[in-house]
């Protein structure tokens, strides 16, 4: 009775889950069994001065970014943000066809690009055959190339100005960051690992403290870590780790790297930890430290640049689309049957 039960649960939610696809989002299934028409394909989903985004042209989008995000099936849920997002490129595209004579002439990036692209495939054969496959001929490719490098040089045109970062924006941003650009105390470590899993542990514990006397007779650790050490990451690397921070994520707490009573700098030492013995080399311990203005100013530049152009760029694309609407040369008919 409880797997008829079952049975009759799973049948009402696939039925259920058919009519949502069928006749309610026009989902995959709908659109496998209902393939655009021409006179569908063709049917406007928005207008941007006078040319129309078709409801093929918004298919194909969508395909597109499902492809780049990595999702299997549409979401339909994001189709407003699709039209939209094809509006903008409709505008963008649209002022750099009528301002191309104040915008760098793009030609020779658009050949250099088509050059990389070409070097990607054995010879110009499969180049030529991979655009084919998508509908383009080289020129036709290369043209899109150009007016696509045009678009992008009015975009950042019209939001370049307002990307500058001054040194007093700098010196503010940097005062409200600072407690949070703190780098940790480190230092450098290397060990001799060996395991006591499933093993005689005095036995390994000697083992360690004969290896330990072989270094404090004058042997190379590093030579030692590559012929005994049980870790595989470090061990061809002569038992480096690398620079460890005091910043709560050490691998093995047990190995006491800093504070009060931590290991002594060039000091070999051996040290018990929960999977076995370890023969640790530290470094000096290089106390924490906020760096300076100039020591970041670059890299925090180039956040506060990025930052303003996202938003720039938003600001652009909004402020076309209210005018747009408002003078009505930009049209949205998505979800009208």
């Amino acid at each position: 009775m409880n797997m008829l039960a079952l049975k009759l649960a799973l049948f009402s939610t696939a039925l259920g889950y058919l009519a949502v696809d069928l006749w309610v989002v026009e989902g995959p299934v709908y659109r496998l069994l209902h393939p655009l028409s021409t006179a569908a394909a063709e049917k406007p989903v928005a207008t941007v001065n006078g040319e129309s985004i078709t409801r093929a042209q918004l298919q194909r989008h969508t395909a597109e970014q499902n492809l780049l995000a990595g999702r299997e099936l549409a979401d339909t849920s994001r189709s407003a943000s699709m039209v939209l997002g094809l509006v903008n490129n409709s505008m963008i595209r649209i002022r750099a066809r009528y301002n191309d004579r104040n915008l760098p002439p793009q030609k020779q990036q658009a050949q250099a690009e088509m050059a990389s692209l070409q070097n990607r495939c054995a010879d110009e054969h499969a180049f030529a055959a991979a655009l084919h496959s998508q509908g383009y001929t080289q020129e036709h490719f290369a043209a899109k190339l150009e007016a696509r490098l045009l678009e992008l040089a009015c975009l950042e045109r019209a939001v370049d100005k307002h990307t500058e970062v001054n040194n007093e924006a700098l010196q503010l941003h940097y005062e409200q960051l600072k407690d949070e650009l703190e780098i940790p105390a480190s230092r450098s470590v290397k060990h001799i690992f060996l395991a006591t899993l499933e093993k005689d542990a005095e036995a390994v514990k000697a083992a360690a403290q004969a290896l330990l006397e072989r270094i404090q007779a004058g042997e190379s650790f590093a030579e030692l870590a590559k012929e005994s050490s049980e870790d595989e990451r470090s061990a061809p690397k002569g038992g480096d780790l690398g620079t460890l921070y005091d910043d709560g994520t050490l691998p093995l707490e047990e190995l006491n790297l800093f504070g009060e009573t931590a290991l002594a700098a060039g000091v070999p030492t051996l040290v018990q930890s929960r999977w076995g013995w370890h023969i640790v080399l530290a470094g000096p311990v290089t106390p924490a430290y906020t760096p300076s203005l100039e020591e970041c100013r670059e890299s925090l530049r180039s956040a506060i640049e990025s930052a303003q152009r996202e938003l720039a760029t938003d600001a652009y694309f909004n402020a076309g689309l209210k005018e747009g609407r408002a003078k009505d040369h930009i049209k949205i008919f998505y979800g009208n049957k």
